[in-house]
C-alpha cells in the first residue's frame, strides 16, 4: 500500500514537473515575441504581416499558395510559370491552411503563431526524456531543459512564417519517439516515422534524418522498412507533383526556365560561378540585384556592372580578365531587359531568351577555370568563410535583440552567453569524432554533420538559421561529449550507467 502510494505521488509529481516546464518555455517564449513584436510595431510597423507576424522575403512562396487553394481550390503561388506549383514542398502552407480555413487569413496568422509557440512548449517539454534517451540522468536532463526554455537563441523565429518555427520542435519530438520506441516501445517508432514524414514535407533537407534510423538496423531489422515508407511517403507523393510540372525530381525546384524574375537557370550557372569565389550570398543577390535594376534603368549599366566586378576578389581578375567579366555582365543586362517587360506583365517566359544560353555556358566555363587555377580558395577558404558565418554569430537575430536593445549591458550579456555557447555546440560536435560513440549519438550527429557539410561545401549561400532545427539536439550531445571528458567517478553522477 505505501509503495503503491509512493508511486502514484512519483508519477503525479513527474507530470507536474513536465508542466511547469512545458509552462515556462511558454511564457518565456511569448515574453520575447511580444517584446519584438511591440518593438516592430512602434519603429517598423512595415516588417508585420497584418500586424501579425515578422514578414520576409519568403512569405509570399510559404502563405500564398495555400490562400488561392482556399479561394480557387488550385495550390499555386501568384508568381508566373511551374515554379508557382511546386517553388515549396507544402508542409508549412498546410499547417498555416488549417488555421486559416477556420478563422480568416489575418486571425489564421495569430493562430499559427499561438500553435508555434505551443508546439515549441510541448517540445520543450520532452527535452527531458530526449536528453535521458541520450544516456544523460534525470537531474541534469531537466535542468538542461531550463536552459533551452530560457534561452533564445533556440527560439528565434516562432513569430515568424518559416519552417524554423516548426522543424525545431518536430526535430525534438522526432528523436524523443525514435529514443523512446528503441528503449521501451517499437509502435512509437511508427510515431516517430509519422513526425520526420510531416518534418521532411515541411523541410525537404531534413530527408538527412532518414539516416537516423540507420544505426539501430540490428533492432529495427522487422520495423525499419516500413519506417522509412512512412517517413518518406509524404515527400515522394510531392515529388510526384514535382515531377509532373518540371519534368524532373527536386527537393527545391528553385530554378524554372520560363519564371520571369531572377532564378532562372542562367542566375543557377552566375551563383555556381561566384560561389566557388568565395563570395557570401548575401553579397552575390546584392550584385545581382544591382544587374536588375540596370535592366530596369534605374541605375546605368557602367554603374551596375562595375560595382559587380569591385565585389569579386582579387584573385577572380587575375583569372579571369576584367575586360571578359565586363563584356559577360553587360550580357546579362541584356538578358535581364528581356525579362523584365514579363515581369512587369506578371507573364511566364515561354520562348528562349537573346543570348542566355550562351552566357549560362560561359559562366560554367568560368566556374570551371577559376576552380582548376585556385583550387584551394574555391575549396578551402570559400568554405571557411561559410563556416565563420555559421558559427561567429550568438543566433539572436529578432529584432530586439538587433535593434532598439542593442547595447543594453543584459541584452550584451545574453549575446556574449549565446555566442559562446552556439560556438561550444560545434567546438564539441567536433570533440565528439575522437570519443566513444553510441547509436544514439551516432543518430544525432551524423545527419548534423553531412548538413553541415553539405551547407559550407554545396550551397554555400547560407542564413544562420539554416542550422537551427540541428542546435538542440546538438547542445544535447555537446553536453555528453563534455561529460565524457571527466574521469570515471564524475561522470557518473551526469550519465546513467
Amino acid at each position: 500500500m505505501t509503495s503503491q502510494k509512493v508511486v502514484k505521488s512519483t508519477n503525479f509529481s513527474g507530470v507536474a514537473r513536465i508542466f511547469s516546464l512545458v509552462l515556462l518555455a511558454f511564457f518565456c517564449a511569448l515574453f520575447v515575441h511580444l517584446a519584438n513584436h511591440q518593438f516592430l510595431a512602434s519603429e517598423n510597423p512595415a516588417a508585420l504581416r497584418d500586424g501579425v507576424s515578422v514578414r520576409t522575403a519568403d512569405d509570399a512562396s510559404y502563405i500564398r499558395p495555400v490562400l488561392n487553394f482556399l479561394k480557387s481550390g488550385v495550390w499555386k503561388g501568384s508568381s508566373p510559370g511551374v515554379g508557382a506549383y511546386v517553388l515549396r514542398s507544402p508542409g508549412y502552407g498546410m499547417a498555416f491552411g488549417v488555421f486559416a480555413y477556420l478563422f480568416g487569413e489575418a486571425n489564421g496568422l495569430w493562430a499559427m503563431v499561438l500553435f508555434q509557440l505551443i508546439l515549441w512548449s510541448l517540445a520543450v517539454g520532452a527535452i527531458p526524456f530526449l536528453a535521458r534517451g541520450l544516456g544523460l540522468k534525470e537531474k541534469i536532463s531537466w535542468w538542461l531543459a531550463v536552459f533551452i526554455a530560457l534561452m533564445p537563441m533556440f527560439y528565434g523565429f516562432l513569430s515568424y512564417t518559416l519552417t524554423e518555427a516548426l522543424t525545431p520542435s518536430l526535430v525534438i519530438f522526432f528523436y524523443t519517439f525514435l529514443f523512446l520506441g528503441i528503449e521501451r516501445k517499437q509502435k512509437l517508432l511508427l510515431v516517430s516515422a509519422i513526425v520526420l514524414g510531416l518534418l521532411i514535407l515541411v523541410r525537404p533537407v531534413m530527408i538527412l534524418l532518414v539516416i537516423s534510423y540507420l544505426p539501430f538496423y540490428p533492432v529495427l531489422k522487422k520495423r525499419l522498412l516500413s519506417v522509412l515508407l512512412i517517413s518518406l511517403l509524404p515527400i515522394f507523393l510531392w515529388q510526384v507533383r514535382v515531377h509532373r510540372f518540371t519534368g524532373r525530381f527536386d527537393l527545391h525546384p528553385i530554378y524554372q526556365s520560363d519564371t520571369a524574375d531572377l532564378y532562372r537557370p542562367l542566375h543557377e550557372a552566375a551563383w555556381g560561378f561566384h560561389k566557388m569565389t568565395g563570395q557570401t550570398g548575401v553579397e552575390f543577390h546584392q550584385s545581382m540585384s544591382l544587374l536588375w535594376e540596370a535592366a530596369e534603368g534605374a541605375i546605368s549599366e557602367t554603374e551596375a556592372v562595375n560595382a559587380t566586378i569591385e565585389k569579386l576578389h582579387g584573385s577572380v581578375i587575375q583569372t579571369v580578365s576584367r575586360e571578359e567579366l565586363t563584356e559577360v555582365y553587360a550580357q546579362y543586362i541584356a538578358v535581364l531587359r528581356q525579362q523584365v517587360p514579363y515581369q512587369l506583365a506578371n507573364q511566364p517566359i515561354n520562348e528562349p531568351l537573346l543570348g542566355e544560353a550562351d552566357l549560362t555556358k560561359q559562366f560554367d566555363s568560368m566556374r570551371k577555370k577559376y576552380v582548376s587555377e585556385n583550387f584551394i580558395r574555391a575549396w578551402l577558404v570559400g568554405p571557411v568563410t561559410v563556416v565563420e558565418e555559421l558559427l561567429l554569430h550568438s543566433n539572436l537575430s529578432l529584432y530586439l535583440f538587433q535593434k532598439p536593445l542593442r547595447g543594453n549591458v543584459l541584452i550584451e550579456a545574453l549575446r556574449g552567453l549565446s555566442l559562446t555557447v552556439h560556438l561550444l555546440i560545434y567546438l564539441f560536435a567536433f570533440v565528439f569524432l575522437f570519443r566513444k560513440k553510441s547509436p544514439r549519438s551516432i543518430a544525432i550527429w551524423l545527419p548534423a554533420i553531412l548538413f553541415f557539410l553539405y551547407l559550407i561545401f554545396v550551397q554555400r549561400g547560407i542564413e544562420e538559421r539554416y542550422m537551427l532545427p540541428y542546435l538542440i539536439p546538438l547542445f544535447l550531445l555537446a553536453i555528453l561529449t563534455v561529460i565524457s571528458l571527466f574521469p570515471e567517478r564524475v561522470k557518473g553522477i551526469f550519465t546513467q550507467t
